[in-house]
C-alpha cells in the first residue's frame, strides 16, 4: 500500500476507536492538553490535504473533468460548499517547497493551518525585496515566534518582520512593501454571498482599507440618528425615495415615518443604510452584459399579481413575498415577468437570428445561471446557446437553447461534451466518453425538482 492511503487508513482507524468515547471522565487539564493536540493533528491532515491538493493543481484535474477552476471542481465532487473549496486551493497555492521549513512545522502541527498560512505568504511576499538568506531568517523567526503570540500579534509582526532581517534598510523597504500592500489589496478585492435558507443572506469580501473607510462614512451617513427639526425637507434618502414630507428616521418596524417605532442598535441602523444604497443603484447607469445584466427578474402568476396574496420567484432563484415584489417595483430596478399558469411565459417575443431581450429574460427565469453541473456563473456572465445550432437549421426559439457561461460555452465547442434539452423543457449536459461510457444526461443540481 502506498504511503498516503496507509497514512489516511491509520488516522481513520485510529478516530473509528474513540468515536463514540464522552469526554466527561478527562480533567481540566487533561481536556485543554487533548484539545491542543488535536488541533495539531488537525493542522497536519491540513497540510497533508493541501499537498494533495497541489498536486491535482499540477496536473490540471479540473480542466480534465470539465471543470471552470480548481474551486468549482473541489466544490462538487467533495461536497464542499464554494468558500471551504476555495479555501483549500489558496492553501494549497501559498504553501509550497519555496517555504518548506514553514511546511514542514505545519505538518507536524507545530503551527496552526492560519500561522502556516500567513508565515508562507509573508515570506514569499519578502522574496522580491530581500535576499534568500534574510528571507530563510524571516521564515525561521516567525516559526519561533508564532507559538508565543496569539493570531493578530502574529500577522503584526510579519508585516514588519523586515524590521528584524534588515534593520538598516527598514524604512526605504516598510515603503515599498506598503505601495506593494495597496497593489495587492486592489487585486484581492473580492465579494462573495450566499444566500440562507432562513431567508437571510451572508456576504463577506476584501477591500482596500480606504474603499472600506468611503463605505463605512457613507453608510454612517445615512444611518445616523435624525431627529431633530435642524434637518430639513429635501435633504435626506429616505424623502428622495419616498417623497417629499418624509422622515429620514429609520424605524424599527422598517417604515419611515415621523416618530421613531422602536430602538435600533448602531449595527442595524448601518445595515438598514447599506440596504437602502443597494435598492437604489442606478441600474440604467451600470455597464451591461447580456442585456439585463443589472436588473432583477421577478417571476409573479397572474393571480398572485391581481390578490397581493402568495410569493414570486426571483431569476436569482430566491423567493419573496407578492407585497415585497410590489414594494421594489416602485424604486428599484426589477422588471416583472407574469405567468399564465405555472410555466407559461406571457408577452416574450421571438427574434430569427439571435436571441432577443425578453428571450435573454426568459432563459435567465428558466436556467437561474449556467446550465453546466456545478458551475455557479449567474445570468449576467452568460451567453445564449442554441443547442441545435443557427446555422443546422435550429431555431432561435426557447426550447432551443440554453444559458451557458463563456468558458463553458468554449468547452462545449471542443466537441467532446454536448449539451440536450431533455423531455420536460430543461437543459442536460452529455459528458464524454472517458468520464462515462454510456454518456449519460447530467442535469445541473439547481433545475433538478425540489422535493416537497
Amino acid at each position: 500500500m502506498e504511503p498516503y492511503a496507509r497514512c489516511l487508513d491509520i488516522i481513520s482507524a485510529a478516530l473509528a476507536q474513540v468515536v463514540d468515547t464522552p469526554a466527561w471522565s478527562l480533567t481540566d487539564e487533561a481536556l485543554t492538553d487533548r484539545i491542543s493536540a488535536a488541533l495539531g493533528v488537525s493542522a497536519g491532515l491540513d497540510e497533508l490535504l493541501a499537498r494533495l491538493v497541489g498536486s491535482a493543481l499540477e496536473r490540471e484535474l479540473a480542466r480534465l473533468a470539465g471543470a471552470s477552476s480548481p474551486t468549482a471542481w473541489l466544490s462538487a465532487t467533495q461536497g464542499l460548499s464554494r468558500g471551504a473549496a476555495a479555501g483549500i486551493v489558496a492553501r494549497a497555492k501559498a504553501v509550497n517547497d519555496t517555504v518548506n521549513t514553514t511546511r514542514q512545522a505545519w505538518a507536524a502541527g507545530q503551527l496552526s493551518t492560519e500561522q502556516a498560512v500567513l508565515i508562507a505568504e509573508t515570506v514569499t511576499g519578502l522574496s522580491g525585496t530581500v535576499d534568500l538568506v534574510a528571507r530563510e531568517e524571516a521564515e525561521v523567526y516567525l516559526i519561533d515566534q508564532a507559538p508565543r503570540f496569539s493570531y493578530p500579534e502574529l500577522r503584526h509582526l510579519a508585516n514588519h518582520v523586515v524590521e528584524v532581517v534588515d534593520p538598516d534598510g527598514a524604512d526605504t523597504k516598510l515603503a515599498a512593501l506598503l505601495a506593494a500592500e495597496e497593489a495587492r489589496a486592489l487585486q484581492e478585492t473580492t465579494f462573495s454571498a450566499r444566500k440562507g435558507f432562513d431567508g437571510i443572506g451572508r456576504f463577506s469580501g476584501k477591500l482596500p482599507n480606504q474603499a472600506l473607510d468611503m463605505l463605512t462614512t457613507a453608510l454612517d451617513a445615512l444611518a445616523a440618528p435624525r431627529r431633530t427639526p435642524t434637518n430639513p425637507p429635501g435633504t435626506g434618502l429616505a424623502e428622495t425615495v419616498h417623497g417629499p414630507g418624509t422622515s429620514d428616521l429609520l424605524d424599527a418596524d422598517g417604515v419611515h415615518c415621523d416618530t421613531e417605532i422602536g430602538t435600533l442598535t448602531y449595527g442595524q441602523r448601518r445595515g438598514r443604510a447599506f440596504l437602502e444604497l443597494i435598492e437604489h443603484l442606478p441600474v440604467d447607469k451600470l455597464p451591461q452584459h447580456g442585456v439585463v445584466n443589472a436588473q432583477i427578474v421577478v417571476t409573479i402568476d397572474a393571480k398572485t399579481l391581481a390578490t397581493g396574496i402568495g410569493e414570486a420567484t426571483l431569476h436569482t432563484g430566491g423567493v419573496i413575498s407578492a407585497g415585497q415584489a410590489r414594494r421594489l417595483a416602485c424604486n428599484a430596478g426589477l422588471l416583472p415577468v407574469v405567468l399564465d399558469g405555472p410555466s407559461k411565459i406571457l408577452d416574450l417575443g421571438m427574434s430569427q437570428r439571435f436571441f432577443d431581450r425578453y428571450q435573454r429574460i426568459a432563459l435567465a427565469v428558466r436556467d437561474k445561471g449556467c446550465v453546466w453541473p456545478g458551475c455557479d456563473r449567474p445570468p449576467a456572465w452568460c451567453e445564449a446557446h442554441h443547442i441545435e445550432a443557427w446555422h443546422l437549421g435550429g431555431p432561435t426559439d426557447l426550447s432551443n437553447g440554453c444559458l451557458l457561461c463563456a468558458w463553458h460555452h468554449r468547452l462545449l465547442d471542443t466537441g467532446e461534451w454536448a449539451v440536450i434539452m431533455a423531455a420536460d423543457g430543461i437543459p442536460e449536459v452529455i459528458p464524454p466518453q472517458r468520464i462515462d461510457p454510456h454518456r449519460r444526461p447530467i442535469r445541473h443540481e439547481r433545475l433538478k425538482p425540489r422535493p416537497r
